[in-house]
């Protein structure tokens, strides 16, 4: 077969593509309101026909098309603006402002049927899990995040106040933000539930050394397949979550084709609970996906108003988070005018698929890589993927200036020591817990504790205490040391000897659950416990185990004699071995003040005591176990609620 000459081809599309780009232009552009604040997601309709685009959360887009078009751009709440292009020099960025609307939000036609909606938000439930992140069997993916703080102004500061607190007031707020933080790191997920997010960077203002990581995850979800959107620490529903069509009521706004897929735009709003979310879905008809979401809540009795807008894309035929930004205002702080905002951008790039050999760490699902603060500038430029504004730049000189002038660092060494109840005072730190204290018995427990701080060691302390109750007058007391082998004190050895009261039969299971308030508030029939106490505690994985041995002598303060045979005692001393566990599937642990601290498990959390103990008394040997299961459900119209479950059992051949 003789060969076919291609070169006539060739030169047929050359000169078609040459007549397309002498006949059409790139346009670039951002949508804005009236205040100068980019309307995300604004929809720019190319000409008269059913194509065109979506613009991205900055507000920003960028398309080819004909000079002699005309371009129409709209956006739920906002007047519909069209352009004649012919009237635009193509070589400038064009800015288009678009006039608020809301007075005509219940002017808009909608031109489909109730079952076409049906139709399409019934697609979207059944393809829930395969465009569900958390569905997948493994990714990777980089996650910039930035958060920024700032005051609202009151209506009263305007550009033409004349008064010196007012302006400088108003410079101040203009020329930088209140607070400002970023962290790149690297996330890893491997299904069912293994997730681990490295920190590479992070830097917060004023700050040498970051006092916690500031994750996307720690205040809004990383998409929008779950039930529940948590913002803020409150749950509210999804507007793709089952049972939908009870709880939104859906409107189809607009829809036009974007490349190859058509868009779907749906407005929704609470259709019975007036505390749920109302705003926009972007459907794509790829898989009924979510390509963009905006939803937000006003909360009329805190004068407060919670936000979130998604941005996803296809990664590999697969539906992806790629920005993911919320917003918190409020309106006035204390009953003044003066307000406050806060809002987080975040940027998802360089994901991945393919599996790898990455080595999770169940203990610590975010780890703090070493030297993540104290990055230089120059790296920061490299791991960012756009460029600081002047405004964040300045934060950060300002806020950093103050920092070193007022040493702001130190309030890390005092967040340190108070999430465990202690201030500090130099080589020393004061126990606060041990200050002051009232229970029926002893009616005003007065009290003054020690121990040796990380300046000394942050490998050991050694502590002790005294009180004294001004009912009982007696005197109680406590001393104890205890070594750390690791910098995060997840494995500690420690000696207490105290001489201290207890409430009789107090059932005993883990340090999480035992911390009763209300019944140490309540006490009034106690025991007096002189005790000796070594023990051992470690953290493996999703498990937290500890070993004890235990010797007491407890007396009880109140009339009881207990009696066998023809013997009898009323105090007592036992010898124990004491085995605990606990365990947290899927539990979440974050740095934060130089430790690690839980940020919950969707999954029940595991406890159990056992104790193998000896009654030298009557030398009667024992085995008490206990065990409890704690967990966390969601209850429509009340929210998140704790459960507990205990129960267990006393063994011995004789009473």
């Amino acid at each position: 077969m003789p060969k076919r000459d291609l070169r006539p081809f060739i030169l047929v599309a050359i000169l078609l593509s040459c007549s397309w780009n002498s006949f059409s232009q790139l346009l670039t552009g951002s949508v804005k309101d009236t205040a100068g604040n980019p309307v995300a997601f604004a929809t720019i309709r190319l000409g008269e026909t059913n194509k065109g685009l979506v613009a991205d959360l900055e507000g920003k887009f960028k398309v080819r098309v004909s000079p002699a078009t005309t371009i129409t751009v709209s956006h739920l709440g906002f007047v519909t603006r069209k352009i004649a292009l012919s009237t635009v020099d193509s070589s400038t960025h064009l800015d288009i402002i678009l006039q608020p609307a809301s007075a005509l939000l219940d002017e808009v036609v909608v031109s489909s049927t109730t079952n076409k909606l049906r139709r399409i938000l019934n697609n979207v439930l059944a393809n829930r899990n395969r465009n569900n992140p958390d569905k997948y069997d493994w990714y990777q993916c980089n996650v910039y995040y930035k958060t920024t703080m700032d005051f609202v102004l009151p209506d009263s500061v305007t550009p033409k106040d004349t008064s010196q607190d007012q302006r400088e007031f108003r410079d101040f707020t203009e020329r930088q933000h209140m607070f400002m933080t970023e962290t790149f790191s690297r996330r890893t997920w491997e299904r069912p539930q293994k997730l681990q997010e490295d920190v590479i960077a992070t830097r917060m203002s004023g700050f040498k050394k970051a006092l916690f990581t500031s994750l996307v995850t720690d205040v809004l979800p990383f998409h929008a397949y779950n039930d529940y959107l948590t913002l803020n620490g409150r749950d509210y529903h999804s507007p793709v979550s089952s049972g939908l069509h009870q709880r939104f009521a859906f409107r189809l706004e607009d829809e036009f084709q974007q490349d190859r897929d058509t868009i779907w735009i749906i407005s929704f709003k609470p259709k019975n609970d007036p505390e749920n979310l109302s705003g926009s879905l972007y459907i794509s008809s790829r898989y009924f996906a979510i390509a963009q979401l905006i939803a937000q809540f006003k909360d009329p009795v805190l004068d407060r108003v919670v936000g979130i807008e998604q941005q996803y894309r296809l990664e590999e035929d697969k539906w992806f988070p790629h920005q993911l930004n919320y917003f918190i205002r409020w309106d006035n702080i204390m009953g003044t005018r003066q307000g406050m905002s806060m809002k987080g951008i975040s940027l998802v790039d360089s994901v991945s698929f393919a599996r790898s050999d990455f080595k999770f760490d169940r203990a610590h699902s975010t780890r703090l890589m070493p030297g993540a603060d104290a990055l230089k500038d120059t790296a920061w430029v490299a791991l960012r993927p756009a460029p600081l504004t002047e405004k964040d730049k300045r934060t950060y000189i300002v806020l950093d200036s103050l920092g070193d002038e007022h040493n702001f660092d130190r309030i890390g060494s005092y967040f340190e020591q108070l999430v465990d109840g202690f201030f500090p005072l130099g080589p020393v730190d004061l126990d606060l817990q041990r200050i002051y204290s009232f229970n029926n018995y002893e009616k005003h427990r007065l009290g003054f504790g020690l121990r040796t701080s990380n300046k000394l060691s942050p490998r050991f302390n050694v502590g002790g205490w005294f009180a004294y109750g001004t009912h009982d007058k007696n005197w109680k007391y406590g001393v104890y040391a205890e070594l750390y082998a690791d910098k995060y004190k997840e494995f500690t050895f420690r000696f207490d000897h105290k001489d201290d009261l207890q409430d009789p039969g107090r059932l005993q299971v883990n340090k999480e659950l035992d911390r009763n308030f209300i019944r140490r508030f309540l006490l009034g029939r106690v025991d007096r416990i002189r005790s000796y106490t070594f023990g051992v505690n470690k953290r493996l994985g999703y498990f937290s185990l500890g070993a004890a041995v235990n010797v007491e002598h407890i007396t009880p303060q109140y009339d009881y004699t207990f009696s066998e045979g023809t013997a009898s005692w009323n105090t007592f001393k036992t010898k124990e071995i004491v085995l605990d566990f606990r365990y947290a599937y899927a539990e979440r642990m974050s740095p934060m003040f130089g430790r690690y601290f839980s940020s919950g498990t969707k999954y029940p959390v595991l406890y159990s005591k056992i104790r193998f103990g000896k009654l030298e008394n009557n030398d009667n040997r024992y085995v008490h176990a206990v065990a409890a299961v704690k967990w966390q459900k969601h209850l429509n119209h009340i929210g998140n609620e704790q459960f507990l479950l205990i129960g267990g059992g006393v063994f011995s051949k004789k009473p």
